[in-house]
């Protein structure tokens, strides 16, 4: 049985809420049923941490504009390719680039991909993918947060 939509909304702006005042780890914690619910609950969660992660981005978007995905070595400052990155940061990165240009066939894709690598290797992909973009959701939460203190 599929967790009722409003419940899974309840339980990921909790666990934003938490690692925003200071708790990371307890709101990825809380991550940990609706990861465990289903393909179904896990996308949702993904979609609403994109959303989240691409906020300001989206907010600042210029009509007609779109994103796209930049990865520079912190060493040399030089663009590398997104493959530099470990997997569940390009998941992170390209699933919110995605979803913040509304390709949703193309998050689908990459969820998918995400599942069938973590189904495949019975591995850790799909809850280190989604720990990602919780990440991301939260360093955007609260760049928020601190820009309405300074307003």
């Amino acid at each position: 049985m599929t967790m009722p939509h409003a419940q899974a909304v309840q339980i990921t702006g909790d666990a934003l809420a938490r690692a925003v005042a200071g708790d990371a780890r307890g709101g990825a914690e809380l991550l940990v049923p609706l990861i465990a619910d289903g393909r179904r609950t896990a996308y949702g969660l993904a979609a609403a941490l994109a959303e989240t992660a691409s906020f300001i981005a989206r907010r600042e978007q210029q009509p007609g504009t779109f994103f796209g995905t930049t990865v520079d070595n912190v060493v040399t400052g030089e663009p590398v390719g997104i493959e530099e990155l470990p997997p569940e940061i390009q998941f992170a990165a390209q699933f919110t680039t995605a979803w913040a240009n509304r390709d949703q066939d193309a998050a689908m894709a990459l969820f998918g991909a995400l599942v069938n690598k973590a189904e495949a290797s019975e591995g850790a992909e799909l809850v280190d993918g989604l720990l990602a973009l919780f990440q991301m959701a939260v360093a955007t939460a609260k760049a928020v947060c601190a820009q309405g203190r300074r307003s």
